[in-house]
């Protein structure tokens, strides 16, 4: 069984699943639609990371 080198290693699209290449200029994703597609979850809170929210600060503090 022969291994694969790092640089050998092929990834997946998150989006369609297609094989990318590290060197692609879009790379993690395929393309650039694939890329676009993303952005636009995170903007539209599909995404979110695991923790308590942060605070949100009170207008009423004086700041100076």
């Amino acid at each position: 069984m022969q291994l694969k080198s790092v640089n050998d290693s092929r990834f997946r699209c998150p989006n369609c699943k297609k094989a990318v290449e590290r060197d692609n200029d879009n790379f993690p994703f395929c393309c650039d639609r694939c890329r676009i597609i993303d952005l636009g979850r995170w903007a539209t809170g599909d995404y979110r990371i695991a923790g308590d929210p942060a605070p949100i600060p009170d207008d009423s503090e004086d700041y100076g």
